[in-house]
């Protein structure tokens, strides 16, 4: 697909039902333009597909940054297009990721209020792979300011017990998370 079309695309998933603006969480994030529904679909995570090794390359070329590309299968990340890079993180997310990269809401979001996801959710880097290049995979302390912030963005497998219980057996996660953790 074109960048032009890409463009046209995502102002017309904007204009629907979501809007960026300045973030209490950090910079800017994406803020619901209507009540959105438990369950109900936000949007596709869209980007670039790629391999580890090609973010790998991007990253030390300098073309990239670690925290920006989402986790989609064990080999398979996408260089997000930079309104999904817009998303923030909280530990008390309103959204979840599921299927590869499709965002779904989980539980009711209002008007005007910012449409949130647990980055944890999606990440189970190869460690090896990052290491090996002396790149450390990407974590982040995290000050989304819910009352359950965990203080730090890392892996889904670092998560509180109960918490990765609860996205497993909901199945709220995406489907090589559930692969991975015999969900």
């Amino acid at each position: 697909m074109a960048v032009h079309e890409a463009a046209i695309i995502l102002r017309s998933i904007m204009s629907e039902i979501f809007r960026t603006q300045s973030s209490p969480i950090a910079g800017k994030g994406i803020f619901a333009t209507q009540p959105i529904q438990p369950g109900q679909h936000i949007c596709y995570m869209d980007g670039d597909s790629c391999t580890a090794e090609e973010v790998i390359a991007r990253i030390t070329a300098g073309d990239e940054v670690i925290s920006d590309p989402l986790q989609v299968g064990k080999e398979e990340l996408i260089d997000l297009h930079e309104l999904f890079r817009t998303f923030n993180h909280s530990c008390n997310a309103n959204a979840y990721l599921r299927g590869r990269n499709e965002m779904v809401a989980l539980r009711a979001i209002a008007p005007d209020e910012e449409i949130t996801y647990d980055y944890s959710m999606t990440m189970n880097y190869d460690h090896a792979k990052f290491v090996e290049v002396g790149l450390e995979p990407w974590t982040c302390p995290c000050a989304c300011g819910a009352a359950n912030c965990r203080g730090i963005i890392d892996e889904f497998k670092t998560l509180p017990l109960e918490r990765r219980k609860y996205y497993l057996e909901h199945r709220m996660l995406q489907d090589y998370v559930l692969e991975m953790h015999g969900g």
